[in-house]
């Protein structure tokens, strides 16, 4: 049933459009806009650069900037510390290569699915390079013969031939793998994966990926318990250990959200994965701990980079919802690690108190700090500000702040550009516990988790976290629709349930709302640039507007998959609808009909998140036809169908 007569009558008015849309709608090109940045037409619009990735050259005489706003790669002179040259890249450039000897960059282009091949020398445009859906950090192996991609909405990591510029193959990572790095010896490449996959309504458990580049095959599968959004991964030299550190967050999303109001409910630290033994085949194993970067009365909210010193002394982890970066002893933290069994990687994971034993020192940034490297004579660290358009350099013999490099963006904040700061930043929250990036990683995903929200039955109304992606038109919010926009969603209602603190001001809240509003999905990878169809995804097209059955019966209007999700508004008619997925741990039975755009990057399904991929939807959620009319369908028709629903 529908909650509301008012909202049944606003969904039946626009039926008749629906059905001029079943004969006549058809794909068009998807045209790129970018998320995050104000790439609006016209000169007036100020080009914020947003430096997200960093790298150095052998010598350390060049730092290569990926400006992931501004579309560009920039080369800093670190004697002069001065921005010398730059060039143009493609759209949302994430992660930067280097060449074995020094001579290519190559930078991954997320919006545009490829790699841009740079001489590093001039700066010059080689090549351009196809990978994945989606790639962001990449390296080439040992030889500098291989390119390997993390592509986040594949879920694999391409393989590319760099000789030829043709890609080898595929290997299936983990969920959204977003960082990797070649070993030291050159022996493993580690994949981090943003997110993960599992069962319903147990904790996360995130997974690094590791690849043999010789064979060219996952040699190994590392799960990391009871975290997310595994970041950067630095590794020790063999001398001090040879642990990779990979920062964290750890949810308690399994818990009330009550508990907010105690704290705790998010953590933030690092993986520490530290190889033990070698199986018959000569297969690495590894052991894994994980130690928190928080502290007991204030909280380091989202670890985002990671570097460690040549001689392995010293490791810096970036907080880029806190402006902070922390300085490691790796020495001091192996003797903090000693204290945990082995079989237990989560025993040090809620001690507030470890830090105080390893971290010696904390140093302010710039915004949103995100990638760090070091320099190879280990003077100093490099760290990329991303809503400052700004380099922090470190001495690291003074363990100070020794400069900032200022990288040209425009000076004037828009309103934009101030939301988008108060997006990422955690200073809203009590004790800096959490920003609204923590929940909404990669500029505005979502964590793919259940939350238990606020509720009046403690326990209750379990709900799966929404994407912040292209929503703008799709109102009401929330999955009981009781929010009418975005101020009303992030104003006292975050303040008092979520941050606990006095939250934003009114005019922060209209700020943060527009750069919310502004945020945009990416070109779906499973359409065609032309926007032609294959022949599984017209037939799924066919199957998503018919009105009769395979019987030949004809099927009610409101059983159409078409009248929920209208195309004319975002896939979505923007009611409440009781669909027969409630649970018996649900006070509510209809909920906010989701947009369809944009879909398939969006797992798990449904209100609670209880559908771990789109074919449950219609199989194990749908025993009696409420979600649409699927029972008569076979398996060919549903694949195709969901073929369909991926492109938009």
């Amino acid at each position: 049933m529908v909650a509301g007569w008012r909202r049944l009558l606003t969904g039946v008015a626009g039926f008749a459009l629906m059905l001029l849309l079943v004969s006549s709608w058809r794909r068009t090109p998807v045209v790129a806009s970018s998320s995050g940045s104000e790439r609006a037409a016209g000169n007036s619009v100020p080009q914020y650069l947003s430096p997200v990735a960093l790298q150095l050259s052998s010598d350390g005489r060049w730092l290569y900037v990926v400006c992931e706003d501004g579309d560009r790669v920039l080369a800093v002179d670190t004697r002069t510390r001065r921005v010398a040259r730059q060039v143009r890249v493609g759209h949302t450039p994430r992660g930067i290569a280097i060449s074995p000897d020094g001579k290519k960059l190559y930078v991954s282009n997320e919006w545009d699915g490829t790699v841009t091949e740079i001489d590093a020398e001039s700066l010059r445009t080689l090549r351009t390079l196809q990978t994945g859906a989606g790639p962001v950090e990449i390296t080439t192996d040992r030889a500098g013969k291989v390119l390997y991609v993390a592509n986040t909405l594949g879920d694999d990591v391409s393989l590319i031939d760099l000789a030829t510029g043709s890609e080898i193959k595929r290997l299936d990572a983990g969920h959204f793998p977003e960082y990797l790095a070649l070993s030291r010896d050159g022996r493993r490449i580690y994949v981090a994966n943003l997110l993960v996959r599992g069962p319903y309504n147990q904790p996360p458990t995130s997974e690094l990926t590791v690849i043999d580049p010789d064979k060219q095959r996952v040699t190994a599968r590392i799960a990391i318990p009871g975290v997310i959004q595994l970041r950067h991964i630095a590794e020790l030299p063999a001398s001090a250990g040879g642990a990779l550190l990979v920062p964290f967050m750890r949810p308690k999303n399994l818990n009330p959200l009550v508990q907010v109001r105690q704290g705790w409910y998010l953590t933030h630290g690092i993986a520490v994965i530290r190889p033990t033994s070698q199986s018959a085949e000569g297969v690495q194993k590894f052991q894994v701990a994980e130690v928190l970067l928080d502290d007991i009365d204030h909280y380091y909210a989202d670890g985002f980079g990671s570097a460690a010193t040549p001689d392995g002394r010293w490791a810096l982890v970036t907080a880029s919802g806190a402006n902070i970066v922390s300085i490691v002893d790796t020495a001091k933290l192996s003797r903090a690690l000693r204290a945990a069994p082995p079989s237990q990687p989560e025993a040090l994971a809620n001690r507030l108190d470890l830090a105080r034993q390893f971290v010696v020192q904390r140093l302010r940034t710039g915004r949103n700090p995100t990638a760090v490297v070091v320099s190879p004579d280990s003077r100093f660290a490099y760290i990329a500000n991303r809503m400052d358009d700004t380099l922090s350099v470190i001495d690291l013999g003074t363990m100070q702040m020794a400069a900032t490099i200022d990288l040209g963006g425009p000076k004037a904040i828009t309103h934009l550009r101030h939301g988008q700061r108060l997006f990422y930043s955690a200073s809203r929250s009590e004790q800096g516990q959490m920003a609204c990036a923590t929940c909404h990683p990669h500029g505005g995903l979502s964590d793919g988790l259940a939350w238990s929200l606020e509720t009046p039955q403690l326990g209750r109304d379990v709900v799966e976290n929404k994407t912040l992606l292209g929503i703008d038109g799709t109102s009401p919010f929330k999955w009981n629709g009781k929010n009418p926009d975005l101020e009303t969603q992030d104003g006292p209602r975050s303040a008092s349930y979520i941050f606990r603190s006095q939250g934003f001001s009114h005019a922060e809240v209209k700020d943060l709302a527009g750069f919310i509003l502004s945020l945009r999905l990416p070109p779906s990878p499973n359409l065609a640039r032309n926007g032609q169809l294959t022949e599984a995804q017209a037939r799924g097209q066919e199957i998503f507007f018919r009105g009769r059955t395979n019987a030949g019966v004809l099927i009610p209007p409101q059983d159409r998959c078409y009248y929920c999700h209208a195309p004319v508004s975002h896939y979505t008619s923007r009611v409440l609808m009781n669909v027969g997925t409630a649970t018996r741990y649900d006070t509510i039975y209809a909920f906010d009909v989701p947009q369809l755009e944009g879909v398939a990057m969006k797992p798990p399904y449904l209100h609670n998140g209880e559908a771990q991929d789109l074919e449950e939807i219609w199989t194990k959620f749908n025993p009696d036809d409420k979600h649409g009319i699927t029972s008569d369908m076979d398996k060919v028709q549903l694949n195709d169908l969901i073929e369909f629903l991926k492109t938009l």
